[in-house]
């Protein structure tokens, strides 16, 4: 059974960013994700500024800015990190000692251990997705969301605020949208990331708040940079 210092659930934007330097950092770094096949992947060809040094800024090339091929050299520079472990799996709640969070199960059995678990779950919490006269429990398209995960979250008080995103039509895929739960601005620290309720538990990205790639990448950065300070 794995221990991590750091275990972020959710290989987006915000949540990759922050385990890619966390581990060049030397923090060893679980980054789960429910499908491995879209980590880091943007709806549309993500574009300049980025944050420097960020991963979204290295995993860029201009010469070639097709979505899936972004996604190819970001996951390539997670795995290529010591002190990161990439894997997938599927989060269905919280285990606690007390009052602090110590441990993710998940769905395919074994749980991982960690210090501290940051949650950057973007749209998937109670999500629902909506394309034309069709409606299915899903975060993004053809990704199902955490119903597990959003029940354990309720049952531990947590309280939400509804949001809704669209994501444009594009040449490969069709145009829809996501309505999805996210964490009540009561239930979130803004200068430390920390979901209040309980201890060693943290959230970022989409899950907290809204913004475009640049912007989660930023706050992915931050997010890491606090966890370093308090990790010494």
């Amino acid at each position: 059974m794995r221990r991590y210092q750091v275990l972020i659930v959710g290989a987006g934007f915000a949540g990759s960013e922050a385990a890619y330097l966390l581990a060049q950092k030397g923090v060893r770094v679980g980054l789960l994700t429910q499908s491995l096949d879209s980590v880091m992947m943007p709806f549309l060809p993500p574009k300049p500024p980025f944050p420097p040094g960020s991963l979204l800024e290295k995993a860029y090339d201009p010469e070639d800015e097709r979505v899936w091929a972004f996604h190819a050299r970001a996951k390539y520079l997670l795995e290529a990190e010591d002190n990161l472990h990439l894997f997938q799996a599927t989060a269905t709640g919280l285990l606690l000692e007390g009052e602090r969070v110590v441990r993710v199960n998940t769905w395919e059995g074994p749980p991982a251990l960690a210090e501290r678990v940051v949650l950057a779950v973007g749209s998937f919490l109670g999500a629902r997705l909506f394309l034309g006269g069709v409606e299915e429990e899903a975060g993004r398209l053809s990704e199902a969301s955490y119903p597990d995960l959003w029940e354990s979250l309720k049952a531990l008080g947590f309280r939400f605020v509804e949001r809704e995103g669209e994501v444009p039509e594009t040449p490969t895929t069709p145009g829809y949208r996501v309505r999805y739960q996210a964490f009540h601005p009561e239930e979130w620290e803004e200068a430390t990331f920390r979901l209040t309720r309980l201890k060693g538990l943290y959230a970022v990205g989409l899950c907290v708040r809204e913004g475009d790639y640049a912007l989660m990448s930023q706050e992915g950065k931050r997010l890491a940079e606090h966890l370093l300070h308090e990790l010494g």
